[in-house]
């Protein structure tokens, strides 16, 4: 079996979906580390997902543009309520008998000697994203990315998040996030505060969500403020995970942070334009770099 070059920890969830209108989906392939691996394979990557997974999975519905080849098998995938409010606001719930988390995710043991060139950790219990970080940096991991989960962050000690932020090259936490590490700061606030905590962490990215993101490369005397790259919305799900997976890929390939930036918005950007992961399967290179020429005029320098 030929070894990927990048890598998707987290999550592989089945999802069951409840709009507001009454309607349903079954069945929709999803998870963290599903969308944020194929906010990779848009740039013409071919990604490994790295999470336990049950044959309940309905695999065929990826299309064969990620490997899952290396997760581990457990018995029956994690699987999800999807509930939808009518401002849009979704809640996603835990089926009964799934409430372990942790037995649903990737841990240090499910990480082989490698090599792991391109690593990005998907939303996970706190002490797992500690402990794969450090584990794929024992292995000499190239770039590590890791994006957070809001829950319980608040309770987690500054002293950690700097810990974390040792071992990662794109921190890329969400707005959500951060109002649970900076209670009241706004995104650039936080990002300032960021930087006080973790002065050599080579980038740091705060989402949010419509808004797009802002970015700040180490010892840069200006941000970056990148637009989002959707022509329209209609779910939100996943776009984060896309958003970190196309970052992921842009700086893999030494681009700017510009550029790089460019990549995840557009990567985003096609999973918002569907429910569930159907816009990012059935987008072409062409329509992405289309996007990525137009976006990456909008982005704009402000000093930090």
């Amino acid at each position: 079996m030929s070894r990927a070059r990048y890598f998707a920890f987290g999550n592989v969830t089945i999802d069951d979906l409840v709009f507001a209108d009454g309607t349903t989906m079954w069945r929709v392939p999803g998870g963290n580390s599903i969308y944020a691996a194929l906010g990779m394979a848009l740039w013409g990557e071919r990604p490994e997902v790295v999470a336990p997974i049950g044959p309940d999975y309905p695999i065929a519905k990826l299309m064969d543009r990620i490997e899952l080849k290396r997760c581990r098998p457990i018995s029956r995938t994690l699987r999800n309520w999807g509930l939808y409010e009518e401002d849009g606001t979704r809640h996603f719930v835990f089926r009964s008998g799934m409430r372990k988390w942790e037995e649903f995710s990737p841990n240090a043991a499910d990480v082989d000697e490698g090599p792991y060139a391109f690593c990005h950790l998907a939303p996970l219990p706190w002490e797992l994203h500690l402990k794969l970080a450090a584990t794929l940096r024992a292995r000499a991991a190239r770039l590590i990315s890791v994006d957070l989960d809001d829950r319980r962050l608040s309770e987690v000690p500054a002293a950690e998040i700097v810990r974390l932020l040792g071992f990662v090259d794109l921190f890329m936490p969400s707005r959500q996030d951060i109002a649970e590490i900076f209670p009241g700061k706004t995104p650039l606030d936080a990002m300032k505060a960021l930087r006080e905590m973790a002065p050599d962490t080579p980038v740091i990215v705060i989402k949010c969500g419509a808004a797009g993101a802002i970015a700040h490369e180490r010892n840069a005397s200006d941000y970056l403020e990148s637009p989002t790259a959707a022509e329209s919305a209609v779910d939100e799900t996943g776009a984060g995970d896309a958003f970190c997976g196309g970052a992921l890929v842009g700086f893999s390939h030494h681009l700017a942070l510009r550029e790089a930036l460019a990549r995840a918005a557009v990567s985003a950007s096609f999973a918002v334009e569907t429910v569930g992961s159907s816009g990012l399967l059935r987008a072409s290179r062409e329509e992405a770099e289309g996007r990525f020429q137009r976006v990456a005029q909008r982005i704009e320098a402000r000093p930090l």
